[in-house]
């Protein structure tokens, strides 16, 4: 832990000062599927642009959250002391579920 947190100082150190910002040219137009395989299993990214400086819709499906409604059904009817071992079944990434 030690050693993470002097690299992540260290990358701030070198951090140069000003606003951190991405240049990007033209705007998005149009539409962009794509489907993944993870670790996890699959993510899908879903993005739609109208021609202006906003997406119309940006979304990110990751394999975590798309088994949480298989995850409802299994812990239904179960004991307090099963669900550790119910939720850690389906190898839960606490991060992507967060979205």
């Amino acid at each position: 832990m030690n050693g993470s947190f002097d690299l992540v100082r260290q990358a701030l150190e070198k951090l140069p000062e000003g606003p951190i910002e991405a240049k990007v040219k033209g705007v998005p137009e149009g539409e962009f599927f794509s489907r993944l395989e993870q670790p996890r299993g699959e993510v899908v990214y879903y993005l739609k642009g109208n021609g202006k400086i906003f997406l119309d819709r940006f979304r990110i499906r990751t394999p975590t959250f798309a088994n949480i409604p298989a995850l409802v059904s299994m812990l239904k009817g179960c004991d307090l002391a099963d669900v550790p071992v119910v939720v850690l079944s389906i190898d839960p990434c606490i991060s992507c579920a967060e979205r």
